[in-house]
């Protein structure tokens, strides 16, 4: 029973095999690469009939993106009027004719120029129409539609203008002991050229409002321009469209800084020795200053010290001098304060005239020596009355610096700046000079 089971496996087996190879040699052909050639050709014949014969007079080919070349009446171009369209302008252009050569007409073998009305209005839309002219080989045919008809076209004369970014509508720091210096964009400014009319009526660029009131470091964010008009209203998109700017974006620094209040303190020279400068006799007005500036900036410093003050400069007529406050680099003067005025209280302080001949050098170059050729010089000193009483002139001594001399040889007029010794609270008054002689030491 076994083998007539297998027999009869053998013949189905047998049968399926003889099948198979008959269907393999029934399909054989289309498989051929004759067969594949001669249906290209078919095909491609086919292709070639359906155009050749197709009726275009009802069924007009269509030739997309057709570009429009703005075209003015001369008479206008010579009084300068310009066009100006939203982007560039593309039409589908419809034709009919010979079916062979109106497929093979192309967009580049098509121009298309605007016609206006002898109604043209400046500075504002025009409406133009459009021809089509023929400029490529093939000729052998005719413009059915094109589509759209009718552009819009702004006419107006050329302009252009830079304005001034605004950041004014950045709300700062209000943080306490933080300060919000004024925003600033980059770039500073915006170039806006196009139609004359829309330049005309954009009265301001900002880059909008932002709220930092919170913030407690410096920020920095990139911004929109928004082109506003004298109302404080946004520029119209369609009028924006028309003009070309040098940018449509600003990138905005606002600089966050820490607030510190410094002593300010006063520096002199020739400043007798009984006077220290924290003394109730010399007053500062103002005494102290906010400042602005980073933590690095800030973090060690505790004063500003003023410009020196030559002491010589100061008597019983004039007791008070102003000085400038000069901060150092990055810091900014929260209070605008330009100077500090200095007053001293000169209340005891009596002056005398005294006749000084007594001089000195210093920094003489070697291998020369120097004298004081002027006899002496009549000099006023101001001190405590009780101090002034008791001097005497051999205590006022001139010295005679001649730094910046070398190699001098001869007369010459120089500065002589007084000490008054043995004392605590006299100087002398004003500038002196005298004449001195300086000359090789003799061997």
């Amino acid at each position: 029973m076994n083998r007539n089971a297998e027999n009869k496996k053998s013949s189905i087996v047998s049968k399926n095999a003889v099948e198979k190879k008959g269907k393999k040699d029934k399909f054989s052909f289309f498989q051929s690469n004759k067969f594949l050639m001669v249906l290209s050709v078919l095909l491609a014949l086919i292709v070639w009939f359906l155009m050749a014969f197709t009726n275009t007079e009802e069924y007009p080919v269509a030739i997309r993106d057709v570009p429009v070349t703005i075209k003015l009446p001369e008479a206008y171009q010579e009084a300068g009027l310009k066009a100006f369209v939203d982007q560039e302008q593309t039409v589908t252009v419809y034709i009919k004719g010979n079916s062979l050569s109106v497929h093979n007409v192309t967009k580049d073998d098509l121009q298309v120029e605007t016609l206006f009305s002898s109604n043209i209005s400046e500075g504002s839309n025009n409406i133009a129409t459009l021809s089509v002219k023929k400029v490529g080989y093939v000729t052998d045919f005719e413009v059915d539609r094109i589509e759209p008809s009718l552009i819009q076209v702004m006419l107006d004369y050329s302009g252009e203008k830079t304005f001034q970014i605004d950041t004014s509508g950045i709300k700062g720091s209000s943080v306490e002991g933080y300060y919000s210096s004024t925003p600033v964009a980059s770039p500073e400014t915006v170039k806006v050229s196009g139609p004359q009319s829309i330049i005309d009526s954009i009265s301001s660029v900002t880059v909008g409002e932002k709220d930092l009131s919170s913030a407690t470091e410096t920020t920095l964010f990139t911004a929109d321009l928004q082109f506003l008009d004298a109302n404080g209203n946004q520029i119209s998109q369609d009028k924006m469209s028309r003009l070309t700017l040098s940018t449509e974006t600003a990138d905005v620094t606002v600089p966050i800084l820490l607030r510190k209040t410094l002593s300010i303190t006063p520096s002199f020279i020739n400043l007798p020795s009984g006077i220290p400068k924290d003394s109730g006799r010399i007053i500062l007005s103002p005494n102290s200053i906010e400042v602005a500036g980073t933590t690095d900036e800030l973090e060690s410093l505790t004063s500003i010290e003023l410009e020196p003050v030559d002491f010589t400069q100061i008597n019983l007529s004039n007791t008070s001098i102003k000085v400038p406050v000069s901060l150092p680099r990055g810091l900014k003067n929260l209070q605008g304060i330009q100077d500090v005025t200095i007053d001293f209280n000169l209340t005891g302080f009596s002056s005398r005239t005294f006749t000084a001949d007594h001089f000195r050098f210093t920094n003489v170059p070697d291998g020369y020596e120097a004298e004081v050729t002027t006899s002496s010089v009549d000099v006023t000193v101001v001190g405590l009355s009780d101090e002034i009483s008791a001097l005497t002139e051999g205590k006022i001594i001139g010295t005679v610096d001649l730094s910046g001399k070398t190699d001098f040889s001869g007369y010459t007029e120089m500065p002589v700046s007084f000490n008054v010794s043995g004392t605590s609270y006299c100087w002398v008054t004003g500038n002196h000079k005298v004449n001195v002689l300086v000359q090789p030491k003799s061997e």
